[in-house]
Formats: C-alpha cells, sequence, structure tokens
C-alpha cells in the first residue's frame, strides 16, 4: 500500500508505475527490467488499475466492463463475480444488456463496476487508488478474498488508512520520498507520519503490552 497526506506523490508514483512518467532520476523496474526498455503496451495489458476519475461509459454493462476488448460476456460474468457485482446486474431489467450511465449507478455499484473491468483482462497487477471507499465492510471483505483467490497483486493507494490494515507492506511517502516502510501496527505504534494520519482519522491504534496506548 502506498499512504501519504494530500500532495506527497502519491499519483506521481502511480503514473511512473505505469510508465505515464520518466524518472528523473534512478529506474522504474518491471519484473527486474527497466520499463523504458520495455513496450509500454504490453507492460500495461497485465495491469489493471481502478482509479478515482474513472468514468461510467454510457451503454450497455456488457460495454461498460469489457470496453474495447474482444472479451465475451461469459468473461464479462466472471469479472463482475470478483468484484461482487454480479447480483446487482441480475437484478437489473435487463442484467448484461442494461443501458447504464452516470446517473443510474450507485457509489457502490459504480466501485464494482470499474473494478470488474480492470478484473476482465486479468491482470497480474491491480492498481487501486481509494477503489473501495464506497464498499460497506461485506463487500470489502469479498472483493479481497476473491482477489487473493486470483493471486493478483495489489498496490493500494490509500486515503482511508482503514482499507489497509492487512497490507504486507506499507509505503509512507512525504514531499515525493518515502519516509516509512513497515506494517500498518508497526507502523502505527511508532512516533512518525504514519502515525499522525492515524492520529487524524481518529482510527483506534495500537495499545502496548502494558494497556495504555502505543
Amino acid at each position: 500500500a502506498i499512504v501519504g497526506a494530500s500532495g506527497s506523490g502519491k499519483s506521481t508514483l502511480v503514473q511512473l508505475l505505469l510508465g505515464l512518467r520518466r524518472p528523473t532520476a534512478g529506474k522504474v523496474l518491471f519484473d527486474g527490467k527497466d520499463l523504458a526498455k520495455l513496450d509500454l503496451v504490453s507492460v500495461r495489458r497485465q495491469i489493471g488499475v481502478v482509479g478515482q476519475h474513472a468514468r461510467v461509459i454510457p451503454g450497455t454493462m456488457l460495454e461498460n466492463i469489457v470496453g474495447a476488448t474482444l472479451l465475451s460476456k461469459e468473461d464479462a460474468w466472471t469479472a463482475a463475480e470478483a468484484a461482487g457485482f454480479a447480483e446487482d446486474i441480475r437484478e437489473m431489467p435487463m442484467q448484461m444488456s442494461t443501458f447504464v450511465n452516470e446517473h443510474t449507478l450507485s457509489g457502490g455499484q459504480l466501485q464494482k463496476l470499474l473494478i470488474a473491468r480492470a478484473l476482465v483482462t486479468q491482470p497480474r497487477i491491480l492498481v487501486l487508488d481509494e477503489a473501495t471507499s464506497a464498499l460497506d465492510e461485506v463487500s470489502q471483505a469479498y472483493v479481497s478474498r476473491t482477489l487473493e483467490e486470483r493471486k493478483v497483486t495489489r498496490i493500494v493507494i490509500a486515503h482511508r488508512l482503514s482499507t489497509v490494515r492487512a497490507a504486507d507492506c506499507i509505503y509512507v511517502l512525504s514531499a515525493g520520498e518515502v519516509v516509512q516502510v513497515g506494517r500498518f501496527d508497526d507502523l502505527a505504534s511508532t512516533e512518525g507520519p504514519f502515525r499522525e494520519l492515524v492520529r487524524r482519522q481518529l482510527l483506534e491504534l495500537p495499545t502496548s503490552q502494558s494497556g495504555g496506548v502505543a
């Protein structure tokens, strides 16, 4: 997971990972190879992105999930199941043929659609930019479980820290630099930028063995 205050460099880092920007120093490595020397089209096919600013395409639900790919309705249903969105679609008047636009879906349904859209191509890596903020806890847990089953590497850009409690590793950014690295409880128990972010969001801090707040 990647966390940090507004303006800390989270969006820039994602752009570097996707090859949308070139680093002014150093290299971005993909499978140990310099990203600048790889075919970016091929690399991006292996990465699914669920961004904050993605939108519904006026059209059918099927078109919204498969986009310009040649994937089938069956592929769309598989992706929808993984995103916890299949039941919502089944309740729509024409299911996958239902026409949708930005006004016909709730915030949670939109996020499920965007996750399904990112998963339909079976990416190796999934970049999630506050992608489950509108989902309830049950839906969030379901999506997390299905992604773990798919063995998809997840890079989570987190604004709401409660979404990264189970992250294998958290990178804390400040002014464009990585200032802390670790797991949630370890970082929250140490004075520093991450602990301050936790305080601001009024999350429960880990307690020390003596029973006080660490």
